[in-house]
Parts: C-alpha cells; sequence; structure tokens
C-alpha cells in the first residue's frame, strides 16, 4: 500500500512539474499573440485598400498603398470616351499637369454634339505621351463620339467600331477595359465607377448618367500608393459655347480666365507628387 503511495506521489509531483514547466511558455505564446496588430479585413497579400465607402465629386480619393506602376515611375491612366463632355473639360487640365513630364500628340475635338447636359465642348484627344522624366499616362478611349458602339483608331483619329446596345454600355466598357489596360488597373476602375457611390448620390458614377455607362476616371499609381477619381475634374458645363481655339488663346495666356482649368492642372499634378517616391518638382501649370 505504501508503494502504491509513494508512486501516486511521484506521478503527482511530475505533473505539477510539467505544468510549472509549460504554463510559462503558454503564457508568452498568448502574450506574443496578443500583441501583434490584427490584420484588418481589408488587407489582402499585404497590400492595405481603404476602406472606401463613396466617392468625393471634383476629387482623388486613395484606395490602397499598393504601387501598380512599373518601379521608380508614377503612372497616370485616363478612362473616357470620344464624345464625353467630362472627358473633354478635363483633358486641359490632363495637358496642363502633364506636358512638362513629356510630349502629347494629340488633336483638337469637340464632344458630343446630342448630349443633354453639355454638349460640343472643346477638348483634347490623346493619341500618345512620350515621357521625358519619370512620368508616365495612358489613356484609354472605350466608346465612339455618339456613345453607341466601340472607339477605333484609324489613321489617328478614332471612329466608330463594333456597335453596342443602349443597355450593355456598361458590361461591353467593362470588356474593353479590361482587353485595354492590366488587371489590377481596369477592375480599379470597374470597382469605382460600377459599385462605390458618389456622395450626394445613391450610386455609382456609371448608374448616375443616362444611359447608364462608363463616363470617366483617372488613375493616379507610384511608390506611395494609388488614388482614384471617378466623377468630372470640374462641371463639365464650364467650357460651354466655348471653342478649341478659344480655350488654347486663353491658356497660352498663362490660364486667362480659366481659373477651374488651371486649378485642376494644379491638383492633379499634387496628387502625382504624393503618389511620387519623392516629391516630383512642382511646376507652374500652363
Amino acid at each position: 500500500m505504501n508503494k502504491l503511495v509513494i508512486v501516486g506521489a511521484l506521478i503527482l509531483l511530475i505533473a505539477i512539474a510539467s505544468l510549472i514547466y509549460v504554463m510559462p511558455h503558454y503564457r508568452a505564446n498568448q502574450t506574443s499573440t496578443s500583441s501583434k496588430p490584427v490584420q484588418s479585413s481589408s488587407t489582402t497579400s499585404g497590400t492595405f485598400l481603404y476602406n472606401v465607402t463613396s466617392v468625393p465629386m471634383y476629387k482623388f480619393v486613395k484606395v490602397s498603398n499598393q504601387d501598380y506602376a512599373p518601379q521608380g515611375k508614377v503612372e497616370v491612366i485616363e478612362q473616357s470616351w470620344v464624345g464625353c463632355p467630362v472627358g473633354a473639360t478635363a483633358s486641359w487640365a490632363i495637358y496642363g499637369a502633364l506636358s512638362h513630364f513629356g510630349k502629347f500628340s494629340y488633336y483638337n475635338h469637340t464632344s458630343d454634339p446630342y448630349d443633354k447636359v453639355a454638349s460640343n465642348i472643346p477638348g483634347l484627344i490623346f493619341l500618345n505621351f512620350t515621357p521625358n522624366s519619370t512620368i508616365l499616362f495612358k489613356v484609354v478611349y472605350i466608346y465612339n463620339e455618339y456613345l453607341n458602339a466601340s472607339a477605333t483608331l484609324k489613321n489617328n483619329t478614332y471612329v466608330s467600331g463594333t456597335p453596342i446596345p443602349t443597355d450593355e454600355l456598361v458590361s461591353n466598357g467593362e470588356e474593353i477595359l479590361n482587353q485595354s489596360l492590366p488587371r489590377d488597373i481596369a477592375s480599379l476602375f470597374v470597382k469605382y465607377e460600377t459599385e462605390i457611390p458618389v456622395q450626394g448620390y445613391q450610386n455609382a458614377s456609371a448608374y448616375i448618367v443616362k444611359p447608364p455607362h462608363l463616363n470617366f476616371g483617372l488613375i493616379v499609381t507610384g511608390p506611395n500608393g494609388t488614388w482614384v477619381m471617378t466623377t468630372p475634374m470640374m462641371n463639365p458645363t464650364y467650357l460651354q459655347g466655348m471653342t478649341v481655339n478659344g480655350v488654347w488663346e486663353q491658356l497660352n495666356n498663362g490660364g486667362g480666365n480659366l481659373t477651374e482649368i488651371v486649378n485642376a492642372a494644379n491638383y492633379l499634378e499634387k496628387v502625382i507628387s504624393m503618389a511620387s517616391s519623392s516629391s516630383a518638382p512642382e511646376v507652374s501649370c500652363f
């Protein structure tokens, strides 16, 4: 009987010793785990995606810390359509901000003459951009002049391509973007134009216009992250009644009376600086 007591006592002592050894390590592991930051549900593969629930009118919003540009570069990507009055107005600001960082090839143009909100808006249709710095630019025009077909470049002019039914403008536009841009960039345009509502509206930008379509967007991406704008840079009626030559005359005179264009160009240049790993030199647009 005494032997059984002795054996039982030894087993109890061994169990107590094991607990004394194990418990500090268990507690240490508990402390270490709880001290680590909890990953946000918006963090994917080390890329922090900001929880953007709406987009402001006339402004960029930072959507991610991911850099989608080539290493050491900042890239500006525009999505528009040939007859877009929003794109026509924005084209002057884009030119003003980027013409210091490279050379554009383009042609003068006026937007859709049948648009019910802003018709015959003077603008530029960009064909190419040859950079002289670390700033890159790309543009995709997804619809034609009259919003009833795709856009096809022929002899340095965009003409109508494949007809698109009115109720398929959004889906066809998404397909064109996916064919024209890297998947990550195309998906950002699609998400922020079709899923994220514009502040003050119930819907995303593609659905606050009639007929619904991918309207206009800008993405600026670089070492410090990615910014998106899917609303106008300014009211598209701002240049209503002006001619292309009239706009050029003003802008060649330091901006003239077109303060909204100059301000939008300066704003775009500042976003480019924010996206850069080292601030891009601020310049006097126009």
